[in-house]
């Protein structure tokens, strides 16, 4: 019966596919990816994410406004600005490359975790078929969707395995942008290197993931499990998201201080952190959420993820 369930799931999404289509023509948003194609004019060419005040900034142009125009009406507008550098018309295509203004999130019992964007997103049974589907020890009894709603969050329960065993979704909760979407184990097994039996440990390091740790475990020991920072990796603002009770907390650490003073203070981890090293260069959201997904992929606890993702925000708009 569960693997007649993960075929379906896989099938259904297959033939789905992430760009189904749409009744009406995509209107650009804030995060989405778009690739500008200039009719004789490769050198003009780019791939660029729409910022948060729904902008992309095209040279020679500068700064144009995108979102609330469908890809169509954006390089028609900006042939439009272009004649003025070119002496001429010229022909411009926009593709939309990723829909991350429509995107959704899935962790826990799947194959593949992560953030997936749809020009138009799907029901419940497609999108967890573009995760890859269910694991063998799923238990799609009790799907969890954590929905943003105003300064809070609601979760919905939906029982994927009843509505998939009565040949019927018209039941399940439609999915909107920025769900995160989770997929519970089932009573036996679980995930290798689940993030409650280690150290999480993502952002600017060589070797993202989880990490096992025991008693009285220190943080640079943790690190150079992790393979240590990249060359972008800032150690002067390394944040660890820790559970005090029944909430989680912040910490933020200043390692480089400390290894410029030459003695290195313990800082003890425990199971279920998350440690998360910044950038020391400039990148945008689309690029924070790289270690957002590495996040995804090992751990299966929702306050963790709605915790990071306010720390990757923050980090996003203090560089």
């Amino acid at each position: 019966m569960r693997r007649g369930i993960l075929w379906l799931l896989i099938s259904v999404a297959m033939l789905a596919g992430p760009g189904a289509a749409a009744a009406q023509e995509y209107v650009l948003g804030p995060e989405d990816v778009v690739a500008i194609s200039i009719y004789l004019h490769p050198e003009l060419e780019r791939t660029l994410a729409i910022d948060a005040e729904g902008n992309i900034t095209f040279p020679p142009i500068g700064n144009i406004k995108s979102a609330g125009l469908t890809p169509k009406q954006l390089g028609d507008k900006i042939s439009e600005k272009l004649a003025s550098y070119l002496r001429q018309t010229t022909s411009v295509t926009v593709t939309v490359k990723e829909y991350f203004s429509r995107s959704v999130y899935v962790q826990g019992a799947v194959t593949r975790p992560g953030r997936y964007g749809f020009e138009r997103i799907p029901g419940l049974v497609e999108v967890i078929g573009q995760a890859g589907g269910a694991l063998p020890a799923a238990d799609l009894s009790r799907v969890e969707i954590v929905r943003k709603e105003g300064a809070g969050r609601r979760t919905l329960y939906a029982n994927l395995a009843a509505s998939l065993r009565d040949g019927s979704t018209t039941t399940l909760p439609a999915l909107a942008p920025g769900d995160i979407i989770t997929v519970p184990m089932g009573a036996v097994g679980g995930v290798g290197g689940a993030l409650g039996e280690g150290v999480g440990v993502i952002g600017e390091v060589t070797k993202p993931g989880v990490y096992p740790v025991g008693p009285g475990q220190d943080l640079w020991s943790v690190l150079a499990l992790a393979g240590g920072p990249t060359q972008n990796g800032d150690l002067s603002n390394v944040r660890i998201i820790t559970r005090e009770g029944l909430s989680q907390a912040v910490v933020k650490l200043n390692l480089k201080e400390t290894l410029d003073r030459g003695k290195l203070r313990p800082q003890l981890v425990k199971a279920g952190d998350v440690v998360y090293v910044s950038s020391t260069a400039h990148s945008g959201v689309a690029q924070a959420f790289g270690g957002f997904q590495t996040l995804l992929a090992i751990t299966r606890d929702i306050l963790n993820i709605i915790v990071l993702e306010k720390v990757l925000n923050e980090h996003n708009t203090n560089p």
